[in-house]
């Protein structure tokens, strides 16, 4: 294993102590900076390494060179089906399975698993058409039973997924390459979130028999994109190797490519300016490292807001004065979001304007505002906590992931704001698994941060936030929060395909979402990315972790 001291091997050693087939940066050199701890064999196998039967058996990778891609922590699994979790569902399973369409960088579906498609005038009724030829993995063929199987039953328990598939009446397959898709009521996101992010095409004949949560599978993934499962060194890494029987011959350009887990941000720049990583995602780069790395020659930072994404305080309504409206318009008043975008995040985002940020503007009222509604005002604050009752020195507890610096540094800084209007606040870091069941599975928290991206539409990636929810699902509704009328509105925007009638319906939600602030938008994130001026080909799709199968390196 490589010490901390190990941060000053150039590339070529550092891959090689590693043996290609893992970054082998150990927990005592990858610590978490913030307090948290790394990653604790959270993985349903625990410790160890899974490889891949197919690995680099299947033939010579039909490229050359080796990328490394920088996660935060070990996967809980490596089924989309089972997580919405960030590491599989954006960074993992975009480069081992695929969708029926990816997204350009203007949004705009284009052919993937499906070559075609037509949608029917009452916008009920999706016809795919799909591309011959495809085989997973394994060497299996693909075809239309493995779409209707995916969105039947292999994605059930996938919540961004179910978004798009609650709106699903039937599912036909009238031959090997048709599918057809009828809808209860029109949704008007359904295209676009037939995307690999959303909807990922699962292997019928892998995972179709037994329980799916325990399939061997999970440990060592089959799919159909560029790249294919090669091993997984559980709390290290996970290896992905070039598949040569892509449908596409030209991808992938990459012969490898590695997820290299590193807990510690700073840690996770001294990889990129040392030249052991290539590639470090808006997630999980630190955002005040930005202005060293422009100084950077053999580095590149991007920044873009393409696809829209909120960092959030949810208050649950378990705990009893948070249920008073009372004191979250307090807090909503006592914390300084302008403070937390430039301390936080370096500047790197909008303060939070309401339920739904600005990032789509069409949606957007300043009327209802948070700056119209609740301007930074201690003694505002103090005034709503005294009518409801709250003595001071009351304490709550906020939780938030270890791994990520900006929660470490908003916490900080939202600790402070409460503080001056008498509430104290313990701090929870944690890491991911444990957060996800403290505050999912068992609701036993006060206060949390998190951020969830839109995935490019309000409906996919917004609604979760505040549609009633009576499961204890991750990466949803935990506050307890409930309104019929804002579920009915949010439904109603949901099935509009006309963008003007669509924010109108927002516009409502929002006036009454942004007085009873079961979530208080901290920030809309102007997200950078930072990689090696070696890297070329990135950014073909919308999503930076798209399309990485016509990525290449020098």
């Amino acid at each position: 294993m490589l010490e901390r001291t190990g941060l000053s091997l150039n590339r070529r050693q550092f891959l090689a102590a590693t043996g290609l087939t893992a970054i082998a940066l150990p927990l005592a050199a990858c610590g978490s900076g913030g307090g948290g701890a790394g990653p604790t064999g959270s993985s349903p196998s625990g410790a160890g390494t899974t490889s891949g039967a197919g690995g680099t058996s299947g033939g010579a990778a039909p490229a050359a060179g080796t990328a490394v891609m920088v996660i935060d922590a070990d996967p809980p699994t490596l089924n989309p089906g089972l997580t919405t979790d960030y590491t599989i569902s954006t960074n993992i399973a975009a480069k081992v399975f695929e969708g029926l369409v990816w997204l350009d960088p203007d949004g705009k579906p284009q052919p993937e698993l499906a070559t075609s498609w037509e949608t029917s005038d009452d916008q009920l009724t999706y016809t795919f058409h799909l591309r011959k030829g495809v085989t997973w993995h394994d060497g299996k063929p693909f075809g239309a039973a493995d779409v209707k199987w995916s969105y039947q039953t292999g994605l059930a328990q996938n919540s961004r997924a179910q978004g798009a598939l609650a709106h699903v009446a039937s599912i036909d397959t009238p031959d090997d390459t048709t599918v057809v898709i009828k809808l209860s009521e029109p949704y008007a996101p359904f295209l676009t979130q037939m995307k690999v992010f959303d909807c990922p095409i699962l292997p019928q004949h892998v995972y179709g028999t037994g329980d799916m949560s325990t399939n061997p599978a999970n440990q060592a993934p089959t799919g159909t994109a560029p790249f294919k499962f090669d091993s997984w060194s559980h709390g290290s890494s996970v290896t992905l190797v070039g598949y040569d029987k892509h449908w596409d011959a030209d991808q992938p350009k990459l012969g490898k490519l590695i997820m290299s887990v590193i807990t510690d941000p700073s840690q996770r720049t001294s990889a990129l300016t040392t030249g052991q990583a290539d590639f470090v995602g808006a997630y999980y780069l630190a955002t005040t490292d930005v202005p060293k790395l422009k100084q950077d020659p053999n580095v590149t930072v991007r920044t873009q807001s393409a696809i829209p994404a909120l960092d959030f305080m949810a208050m649950n309504e378990k705990t009893k004065i948070l249920a008073d409206v009372k004191v979250r318009q307090a807090f909503a008043f006592a914390i300084d979001r302008k403070r937390i975008v430039q301390q936080a995040v370096a500047g790197l985002a909008v303060e939070g304007k309401g339920s739904f940020g600005n990032g789509f503007p069409w949606m957007y009222d300043e009327k209802d505002s948070y700056d119209t509604l609740y301007p930074l005002d201690l003694a505002k604050a103090k005034d709503l906590l005294s009518q409801a009752g709250v003595p001071a020195g009351t304490t709550l507890r906020l939780a938030y992931y270890s791994q990520n610096a900006k929660f470490q540094s908003t916490a900080e800084i939202v600790k402070d704001n409460l503080n001056q209007i008498g509430i104290t606040v313990t701090l929870m870091p944690m890491e991911t698994a444990v957060f996800k069941e403290t505050v999912y599975a068992k609701r036993d928290y006060d206060l949390m941060l998190q951020s969830f991206t839109s995935s490019g539409d309000p409906a996919i990636g917004y609604h979760r936030l505040y549609v009633t929810n009576k499961t204890n699902a991750p990466n949803v509704n935990a506050t307890g929060y409930t309104n019929a009328t804002v579920d009915q509105l949010l439904t109603k925007a949901g099935e509009e395909s006309d963008r003007t009638k669509r924010g109108e319906y927002y516009v409502q939600a929002q006036q009454i979402l942004n007085k009873d602030v079961p979530t208080l938008i901290l920030f809309d994130e102007l997200q950078a990315d930072a990689y090696s001026t070696k890297l070329q080909g990135l950014y073909a799709g919308q999503n930076p972790d798209d399309q990485w199968g016509k990525v290449s390196i020098s």
